[in-house]
C-alpha cells in the first residue's frame, strides 16, 4: 500500500542497472566488524539486497550483545524504512533505521537543493497485527507523492515543495522538472532533523553526504553510494519482552480511544492506515496508475516478461 516507494519504482532501477550505476551481484562485504557495531560496504548494489544483510547482522548481534548498530555505506535506494524496522521489532528489538539520499530539499530559508527527505523511523515490538511503526520523512512529504501526483496529472497541495524561485507551489513539476525544492517537516525542526539523519546514515557509515549522493533520477554518470544505519536494542535486557508488548498494546488502545475532535472519525496510531491499506489490497489487489501500467508494459515487451492484463480497468 506505500505507493511512492513500490513498483513504481521498477523502471529506473533497471535503467540504473542496465547503465551499470547498480551492482547486479554486488559484493557486500563487512568493513567494520565489531560484537556491537558493524560497517557494510554494499558494493553498489540494490539496497534492498544491502539492507537484508545489513538487518541480519543487526538483530542476530542485538540479541546476542543486546544492541547492534549496523552502518552502510556505498548502497542504493533501498525502499520504505518501515519493511527493515519491522523486521527487527518482529524478533523482540527496538528497530530505528536511518537512510540519506539524494539533496532535493532546501535547508530553512534557502532554495537549493542540499538535505534529503531523510526519514526517521523506529519499529516497536508490538503484539501482532497490531504493530506500532512511525516511518517519517524530514520533509512534509517523500518525493514520491510529487511523481505519484504528476503521473496521475494532480496538483499538489500547498506545503509540499518550492519552486526554483522559493515560491510555495501546487505544480509537482516545478520540482520534478524545474529545479524547485521540497520543504522540511515543521520548518527549521524538519531541516535540523533531516541533516542529523544525514550525518548518522551518511557520514557515520563513511557513504556520500548532502549534495555527494548521487541522484537516482538525474545523475546518469555515477553511482549513489547512498547511506543507511540501523540500530536494534533488545527489549528483554530491559523487561520482559511480552509484558512490554502488553503496555504498548494498552498504551495504542487507550491512544485511539480518546475524544475525537468535531469531523474527525477515527484516531490513528503510527502504522494503522499502511496496515489497513496493506489488508485491503491483499483482499481486492493493487491500483495502478495508467503511466505505470504503461512502462511496465513496455519493460516486459522489452525483456520478454509480460506484464499481466489489469483485472479492473
Amino acid at each position: 500500500g506505500v505507493d511512492t516507494h513500490g513498483i513504481a519504482r521498477l523502471p529506473i532501477y533497471l535503467q540504473r542497472l542496465e547503465a551499470g550505476l547498480v551492482t547486479i551481484d554486488p559484493d557486500v562485504r563487512l568493513v567494520v566488524d565489531e560484537p556491537t557495531t558493524v560497517v557494510i560496504d554494499g558494493d553498489a548494489g540494490l539496497g534492498q539486497v544491502v539492507c537484508d544483510i545489513a538487518l541480519r547482522h543487526a538483530i542476530e548481534r542485538a540479541q546476542e550483545h543486546g544492541v547492534c548498530w549496523v552502518g552502510v555505506r556505498n548502497s542504493t535506494h533501498n525502499g520504505t524504512q518501515a519493511y527493515w524496522a519491522l523486521k527487527g521489532a518482529r524478533a523482540g528489538l527496538l528497530t530505528w533505521a536511518f537512510t540519506n539520499g539524494e539533496a532535493i530539499v532546501a535547508p530553512w530559508g534557502g532554495v537549493e537543493r542540499f538535505l534529503s527527505t531523510n526519514p526517521i523511523c523506529v519499529a516497536v515490538p508490538s503484539q501482532p497485527p497490531d504493530e506500532l511503526v512511525l516511518d517519517m520523512a524530514t520533509s512534509n512529504v517523500a518525493g514520491g507523492h510529487l511523481l505519484l501526483a504528476a503521473s496521475k496529472g494532480e496538483a499538489i497541495p500547498r506545503g509540499w515543495a518550492l519552486d526554483a524561485a522559493g515560491n510555495d507551489t501546487t505544480d509537482p513539476l516545478d520540482y520534478l522538472e524545474r529545479g524547485g525544492t521540497l520543504i522540511p517537516l515543521g520548518g527549521y525542526k524538519g531541516a535540523g532533523l533531516s541533516l542529523i539523519v544525514d550525518v548518522l546514515a551518511g557520514i557515520l557509515s563513511g557513504a556520500a553526504s548532502t549534495t555527494e549522493v548521487g541522484s537516482m533520477y538525474w545523475h546518469h554518470d555515477r553511482a549513489q553510494n547512498v547511506g543507511h544505519a540501523f540500530f536494534a536494542l533488545d527489549v528483554r535486557r530491559l523487561m520482559p519482552l511480552e509484558a512490554f508488548t502488553q503496555q504498548v498494546a494498552s498504551t495504542l488502545r487507550a491512544m485511539r480511544a480518546v475524544r475525537r475532535s468535531p469531523g474527525v472519525e477515527q484516531i490513528f496510531a503510527p502504522g494503522d492506515i499502511e496496515r489497513a491499506k496493506a489488508a485491503e489490497r491483499t483482499a481486492g489487489g493493487c491500483p495502478l496508475t495508467p503511466d505505470v501500467v504503461e512502462s511496465l508494459t513496455t519493460l516486459g515487451l522489452e525483456k520478454g516478461v509480460a506484464f499481466p492484463d489489469p483485472t479492473v480497468e
